[in-house]
């Protein structure tokens, strides 16, 4: 099978590795009939376009009281009926192709929600190595995190402080690099050319890490939002040493 360089095609590669596809929210095209199934299981899905990065062109679209909510950015319509709302979204995004994603209900931190994001990246050894985790805090009322559409970098340490104690907190984040490196190695076997993967991780409630998708042109200047420079100045030498290559 083949597996394209966009959102859909990486979701479909994990799902092929038994110890990955556990966390994997369930991804499809957004159908009408893909929408309307996945929200009758779920109080919210994500509607995003199948390629693009930064967070934009995403809408969250949830059962809301009487009838349906969609979001985009940080405008919100409401909609009597499920077929009302998803006219809506289709005369929107236009003749972009869209994926639709299981909503996961992110932890947050002073009310906010965040994700995370793990860079992967080949070392001199030509070994995968986590060489940075940063925090994304999501603006209030806006959909996304990501960074160039108003997230805040932070340390992911300070962001797990509410849920775990110090000790904890080292041992899940190493559990996080192992899943990225894990992640880095299936991804490579089809796609051997990138050199880093950018891996976006949401967590739910129960502490359960959730991969939301991969991407093989990840940012590296959030890192340099980041106070503390170390990761950035890896990351970027890391980067130089590929590009020699």
């Amino acid at each position: 099978m083949r597996y394209g360089n966009n959102k859909l095609g990486k979701y479909r590669l994990m799902l092929t590795n038994p110890a990955l596809s556990g966390s994997l929210p369930p991804t499809a095209l957004a159908t009408k009939a893909n929408i309307g199934a996945m929200l009758a299981q779920n109080r919210d899905v994500y509607l995003k376009p199948n390629t693009g990065t930064g967070g934009f062109g995403i809408f969250k679209l949830s059962r809301h009281r009487n009838g349906y909510r969609l979001r985009n950015g940080t405008q919100s319509r409401y909609f009597a009926s499920f077929d009302g709302a998803y006219a809506a979204f289709e005369k929107t995004k236009g003749r972009r192709a869209y994926l639709v994603q299981q909503g996961i209900p992110l932890l947050h931190y002073e009310g906010r929600p965040f994700d995370l994001r793990i860079m992967i990246q080949l070392n001199p050894g030509r070994k995968w190595e986590v060489t940075g985790i940063v925090g994304r805090l999501g603006q209030r009322h806006k959909v996304v995190t990501n960074y160039h559409n108003g997230g805040k970098p932070m340390p992911i340490q300070q962001l797990l402080t509410p849920y775990l104690r110090e000790r904890e907190r080292t041992l899940y984040v190493e559990k996080l690099k192992e899943l990225g490196i894990r992640i880095s190695s299936h991804m490579s076997r089809v796609f051997p050319r990138f050199p880093a993967f950018g891996v976006d991780i949401g967590i739910d409630k129960q502490l359960k890490p959730w991969i939301i998708e991969v991407n093989s042109r990840p940012d590296k200047y959030i890192f340099n939002a980041l106070a503390d420079k170390s990761m950035f100045r890896r990351i970027i030498q890391y980067a130089r040493l590929q590009r020699k290559r």
